[in-house]
C-alpha cells in the first residue's frame, strides 16, 4: 500500500466518536480507526479509553497530518504538524484496523494482523 495515498491533504475538520470507534475527518477524506490507539505527546502517551484521551484528540482539529507511516507492530502512524503521533495498533476485536476515505473516492482498507484478544505475550502500545 502506498502510504503516501493515505495522508489527507487538509487539516482535521472534526473527530467523531461512534460507539466503539472514532473518526478523523479531513474536509473530504476520513479515517475510521477500530483498533486500540496512543497518542504520543512527546515523552507522554495517552491510551483510547483513558481520562482526558478524546480531549487531547479534539485537540487536533486545525492541525495536519504531516507524516503517514506504519513503523513494526502497528497498522498505521499519523504525525501531526503539533509533533502528536497517533499510534493504531495492529491487532483488534475485528477484522479491520483502520479504513481511509480519500478526496478522489477510493476505499483504503488495513486488515488486522490477528484480532479477538490481544496476540499471547503482546505488550501494550507504549512499548515503543
Amino acid at each position: 500500500m502506498n502510504l503516501q495515498k493515505l495522508r489527507p491533504i487538509e487539516p482535521i475538520s472534526q473527530v467523531v466518536f461512534i460507539h466503539d470507534y472514532f473518526q478523523l475527518v479531513f474536509q473530504d477524506e476520513t479515517f475510521s480507526i477500530y483498533n486500540h490507539v496512543e497518542l504520543k505527546i512527546g515523552d507522554r502517551h495517552v491510551h483510547g479509553g483513558q481520562a482526558g484521551f478524546c480531549d487531547e484528540l479534539v485537540s487536533l482539529i486545525g492541525q495536519r497530518a504531516t507524516e503517514v507511516t506504519r513503523p513494526e507492530g502497528f497498522a498505521l502512524s499519523v504525525h501531526f504538524e503539533s509533533g502528536v503521533q497517533l499510534l493504531v495498533s495492529d491487532y483488534g476485536l475485528g477484522p479491520e484496523a483502520f479504513q481511509f476515505n480519500n478526496v478522489a473516492g477510493h476505499l483504503f482498507v488495513e486488515q488486522n494482523v490477528q484480532y479477538g484478544a490481544p496476540p499471547e505475550g503482546s505488550a501494550t502500545l507504549s512499548r515503543r
